[in-house]
């Protein structure tokens, strides 16, 4: 700001393509309340909720907090999924089963049966982004002197899924680290 005069506002979103199409976006906002206040204007049309999260840089942090629920979870669902299948279980049947419930979520509903059908395409959105956006995580926990061993490994475990050809790929694709088939 000092050096352009100019203010400014960080706004990260959760709900993808379909959901500034829909107008459903979560925004998450870091900056100064009147430049708030502008923002909420100025995107109305794209989100369902806009929360202030603090200064210049909350809105990316919390982004962050967001992705390392979103992935850890992914990955419990491949891992879940699996297990479920191995056991003799109608894994298809799972997202229903638990709709509702304390263990549900929309990566549940939404990864859940294409897990379970194997059904990979369309690439709705991609392993990378989940890995960049855990590395972001880990970074600043290292910067914050914070620990954060489940989304360290979630981490781990979506780089040796990537370094397999799967970084372009869904994250559905993420079954493919626990399956047996």
């Amino acid at each position: 700001r000092a050096a352009c005069g100019m203010r400014w506002v960080d706004a990260p979103v959760s709900g993808g393509t379909a959901g500034a199409e829909q107008g459903s976006l979560a925004i998450m906002a870091g900056g100064a309340e009147q430049d708030i206040a502008i923002a909420r204007e100025v995107l109305r049309p794209l989100y369902s909720r806009l929360t202030h999260m603090g200064a210049v840089g909350s809105g990316q942090v919390t982004k962050i907090c967001n992705q390392m629920i979103v992935s850890c979870n992914v990955l419990v669902i491949a891992e879940m999924m699996a297990l479920a299948k191995a056991a003799g279980v109608d894994a298809a049947k799972i997202p229903e089963a638990l709709a509702g419930g304390f263990a549900d979520s929309k990566p549940l509903q939404v990864v859940g049966p294409e897990m379970a059908d194997k059904r990979f395409e369309p690439v709705k959105w991609r392993v990378k982004t989940l890995l960049k956006d855990l590395n972001m995580a880990v970074d600043l926990a290292g910067k914050q002197g914070n620990a954060i061993p489940m989304s360290g490994l979630a981490a781990q475990l979506m780089q040796l899924h990537g370094s397999g050809g799967f970084l372009e790929q869904d994250p559905s694709t993420l079954i493919k680290l626990y399956a047996q088939d």
